[in-house]
């Protein structure tokens, strides 16, 4: 795409800095976040959590946690009728940063019941969890 411009949001949207900053801002210190294997498994006791694999689907047939659905990061804007709003919703991957990319988007688009488990699937077997594949 040599001599395209693609706008930035900046220029499309100029009140953007401050949307974000206020956005920024309002994280808690916890981040939305689960931190141990222990407490993810606590919030999957809960029957209606929703448990999202942001990892691509090569890396959900080699193995996922159990009941897990499979939506890779970067279609999760085209699969939002697969997340719930009125439910609690956990996002995982390998190592925690699509996770992490993943809450910040779903919270910009207006969730507020979404978690990341940042340990992710590693520290899930590493703990000697069962681990479903498909």
């Amino acid at each position: 795409m040599v001599g395209v411009k693609v706008a930035t949001v900046a220029e499309v949207s100029p009140n953007v800095e401050l949307e974000v900053d206020r956005f920024l801002t309002s994280i808690p210190v916890s981040y939305y976040t689960i931190a141990t294997v222990e407490d993810l498994k606590s919030q999957l006791g809960k029957p209606q959590t929703v448990l999202v694999d942001v990892r691509e689907p090569f890396e959900y047939r080699s193995g996922h946690i159990p009941n897990a659905i499979n939506i890779p990061l970067r279609t999760l804007a085209h699969n939002l009728n697969q997340i719930p709003r009125n439910l609690p919703v956990v996002l995982y991957c390998s190592s925690g940063y699509r996770s992490a990319m993943g809450v910040m988007t779903l919270h910009v688009l207006g969730y507020e019941n979404v978690q990341g488990f940042p340990p992710s699937f590693t520290a899930w077997q590493a703990a000697g969890e069962a681990i479903a594949s498909r």
